[in-house]
């Protein structure tokens, strides 16, 4: 039984990691895409003008898709609950503590 609630628990994090990774690579490829739609610093002029278009293109979409799915997943895996805060009602850590302001008073120098 114990082993069974294991292999679960592990298959639905590799759920987890390939559908965020997936989805970051989505955002990515879209991102790579505004690059070359708007031209920034005239690259994709010097994209389509260049011997090496395929494998640079592959290298900028490849790049982004790889870039952003790896910190979508990584974010997905940190902000996942802890055993501590699943098993308390409330959700979270501890209360941060609140900082007030300081007021200093200081005294007006006459010009002169």
């Amino acid at each position: 039984m114990v082993q069974n609630r294991r292999k679960d628990n592990s298959s639905r994090l590799v759920r987890l990691m390939i559908a965020n990774w997936a989805f970051g690579g989505v955002v990515g490829l879209a991102c790579a895409a505004a690059v070359l739609a708007s031209n920034i610093g005239g690259i994709r002029v010097l994209m389509l003008q260049s011997d090496l278009m395929i494998p640079g293109l592959l290298l900028l979409f490849g790049g982004f898709a790889a870039f952003f799915g790896g910190v979508v997943c990584a974010t997905a895996i940190m902000l996942l609950p802890t055993a501590e805060e699943k098993q308390s009602d409330r959700g979270g850590g501890e209360a941060a503590p609140v900082f007030l302001p300081a007021y200093a008073l200081a005294r007006i120098r006459a010009r002169g």
